[in-house]
């Protein structure tokens, strides 16, 4: 029966286990090991109560070691951590530490964009705001170490000596700790912070009433903090005080749902709390007749091997197997009485009343967990800049000399505007300010606002802050060229064509800055024009025809440069050339086709058969690498859309195929900028008749020519016969 017990144990089947131990109990003369069993089975299926009761026997019959317990402590961590206080949200609304939640010392600002003290902070762990991996550490926020000390002093002094007190503590100097801890306490008096570690000093110096002092002075000013909880634990279990240290221990698990923390301290409080002996030289207990028999008993023998009582009067005749198979004393007297008290007692007339205490206690645990779900959480420190405006100027930025706009904060701990600080990268990818690289913080593309910063700024500086965000929505507009201005930004490289993807590298700074305003707008949309280098002759260096591109997707190189996954929108015209930040701007309108006249649509829908074949039938002489390369580069011809005479740009397909047959650069253009879809159709038909008379293929496009269209082969005599017949029509 006992081993079945164990195996529906095992198999966390706890309910059939309770009721096989319970069996096993009624049959025969039980032993710790059963005893234990069914306590862990009890406390396993959550009867946490009952499962005290039979813990508390087994220990007031010999000593038992903390091990054994562990299943009585999971199941209780487990019950307070679905009513903890843990999954409750809290605001980062402090300028406090989130580690430590104290006044921050030697700020650090991670690449997720959030500060903590340097001593609080390790690599590889997670932040506590957002849960992101902390990569590295990096030097101290200057700026915010200088906002710090500016805005709270003494606060920042007393974070200070808490600090260097933890070093002290750390190297076992705990006399000099306790210094430190009494100025940060001094310092910054209504702090749980400091009262918190100044009891901790004080337990580790053999002074639990003055660390219990500190620890309620800490509970009572934040009673939702769960270290302080822990603290106050600590000192009542120094005490004796077990019942109160459970309460305390509970409590804190309950709050801060990281029951690893207070396992150990728990088990112990536990283990003192139910063992009657542990209860007698702390607390002073008075012994009932049944423990001064146990403990007279406990004397004589060698081995702890006394029996719980057997659960009903038919079993008490097994009373002389009791005695000669599960003990190996041989004395008589003392343990012959002790054996007929427990065999003439029933089990649950012989719980211990300190059991009460303890399964009051419990009750006082979810009762109080619930009490402070209603409270409102506050941080370990509460701390607000002034809100009174005042001077400004510490919120500067250094490189433009306004007001800091997304505030970022470099590795070397230097705080800029996000859109200066890319600006000066474009050039050079050191630090302005100590020139130390900045590569591994350009590649990583993920670039964060400093979260103390930019809050700090709404609180001090409201109106000038929201007068600076639309300053720089502003220059995004003006500089991007679109939602309702006169000109556009102009990528100055080749000719793309509607519906066609254009994938291009960007290394130039001017296009690295034009590219960026893209994303940060949200727009993601630039004007693309074909490099006609005229700029000798005084004539525009762009062609007059091109296309929009819209960023589908862009990767960052570590270098700063970008690689962009692009693809061709709308048609326009240029109507005359500007320049901003370096970068070429145009005023431009937009084109689409002519709509075709009803007379004529039979024509053109014969037109659009014809040309299509011929193109199928001349895709598919192309070399079968060549294609491979072809689509990776501009994807497979499109279908036709099924509405492609209302389309204002047409099929699709013609211009797929117009940015892969061997046109040069000016005949691109001019077909870019007929508005008849005839003359298009026409173009390409005389293109391929031309390529089929002269057997000609296709040259497949290489990798480095991926941004161009005109890597395929050109012929001159058939560019220059279909530019007469584009001209002439």
């Amino acid at each position: 029966m006992t081993e079945l017990a164990k195996e529906a144990f095992a198999s966390r089947n706890y309910c059939l286990a309770v009721e096989m131990y319970e069996r096993c109990l009624k049959q025969q003369a039980p032993s710790f090991d059963v005893l234990f069993g069914y306590g862990d089975s009890l406390a396993r299926c959550g009867r946490l109560r009952d499962s005290i009761d039979i813990y508390s026997r087994c220990l007031a019959l010999g000593n038992v070691p903390l091990e054994r317990l562990r299943h009585l402590v999971g199941s209780l961590l487990e019950d307070l951590g679905e009513s903890s206080l843990g999954s409750r949200r809290r605001t980062n609304d402090s300028f406090a530490c989130p580690f430590c939640e104290g006044t921050l010392y030697q700020p650090i600002t991670t690449n997720c964009g959030h500060t903590f003290c340097k001593n609080c902070l390790e690599p590889a762990k997670n932040c506590r705001v957002c849960g992101q991996k902390v990569d590295e550490v990096g030097e101290t926020n200057v700026l915010v170490q200088r906002l710090v000390e500016k805005w709270w002093p003494r606060e920042a002094e007393a974070s200070r000596a808490r600090h260097e007190g933890d070093l002290l503590l750390g190297e076992g100097r705990m006399g000099q700790a306790l210094e430190r801890y009494n100025l940060a306490v001094h310092l910054a008096p209504n702090s749980p912070l400091h009262l918190s570690n100044r009891a901790q000093a004080l337990l580790l110096l053999n002074r639990p009433q003055a660390s219990l002092t500190d620890a309620d002075h800490a509970v009572r000013l934040r009673p939702d903090w769960g270290k302080g909880h822990y603290r106050r634990g600590l000192a009542l279990s120094a005490l004796g005080r077990h019942e109160e240290a459970v309460f305390a221990l509970c409590t804190s698990a309950a709050i801060d749902k990281n029951p690893q923390n207070v396992r150990h301290e728990l088990t112990r409080a536990l283990h003192r709390a139910l063992s009657p002996n542990l209860r007698r030289k702390t607390n002073a207990f008075i012994l009932t007749p049944y423990n001064s028999v146990e403990n007279s008993i406990r004397t004589k023998r060698k081995r702890h091997h006394l029996l719980l009582p057997l659960m009903s009067s038919s079993h008490r005749h097994r009373r002389a197997a009791l005695n000669t198979s599960d003990c190996e004393d041989n004395s008589s007297g003392g343990e012959e009485e002790f054996t007929q008290t427990i065999c003439r007692s029933p089990l649950s007339s012989m719980t211990p009343q300190d059991n009460v205490k303890l399964h009051a206690t419990l009750d006082r645990v979810f009762q109080e967990v619930e009490k402070l779900k209603r409270l409102e959480s506050r941080p370990a420190e509460i701390l607000l800049p002034p809100l009174s405006g005042g001077a400004t100027s510490e919120l500067d930025c250094i490189l433009c000399c306004r007001l800091l706009w997304k505030p970022v904060t470099t590795p070397c701990g230097h705080t800029y505007c996000w859109m200066c600080l890319d600006r000066c990268l474009d050039y050079s990818s050191s630090c302005p300010l100590c020139v130390t690289s900045l590569s591994d913080y350009l590649a990583s593309s993920q670039k964060t606002v400093t979260d103390f910063v930019e809050r700090a700024l709404k609180i001090v500086a409201p109106k000038e802050y929201t007068s600076r965000a639309a300053s720089h929505r502003h220059e995004l507009v003006q500089g991007l060229g679109l939602l309702g201005s006169e000109e556009i930004a102009v990528f100055v490289c080749t000719t793309a064509f509607p519906c066609v993807a254009c994938p291009l590298f960007v290394y130039e700074p001017r296009y690295r800055l034009m590219v960026r305003r893209c994303v940060e707008s949200g727009v993601r949309q630039f004007a693309i024009a074909a490099c006609l280098n005229r700029e000798a002759t005084g004539a525009k260096r762009y062609a007059e025809f091109g296309t929009m591109l819209e960023i589908r997707d862009r990767v960052l190189l570590k270098d700063g440069c970008s690689i962009l996954s692009t693809v061709g929108a709308r048609r326009f015209r240029v109507l005359s050339g500007g320049e901003k930040d370096g970068y070429d701007t145009a005023r431009v309108e937009f084109l689409r086709d002519s709509p075709v006249q009803p007379d004529q649509v039979l024509n053109i829908l014969e037109l659009h058969d014809k040309v299509r074949s011929k193109s199928r039938r001349w895709w598919d002489t192309v070399p079968s690498t060549q294609q491979s390369e072809i689509q990776r580069v501009f994807g497979r011809m499109p279908e036709t859309e099924d509405d492609w005479l209302r389309l204002p740009d047409g099929p699709s397909w013609t211009w797929w195929l117009l940015a892969i047959l061997p046109l040069g650069p000016q005949l691109q253009v001019g077909i870019l900028g007929t508005t008849r879809l005839e003359k298009r159709l026409r173009a390409i038909e005389k293109t391929l008749d031309h390529m089929e008379q002269r057997q000609l293929t296709v040259t497949p496009a290489t990798s480095e020519e991926t941004t161009t269209s005109s890597s395929i082969c050109r012929d001159d005599a058939m560019n220059e016969s279909t530019v007469s017949m584009v001209q002439q029509s």
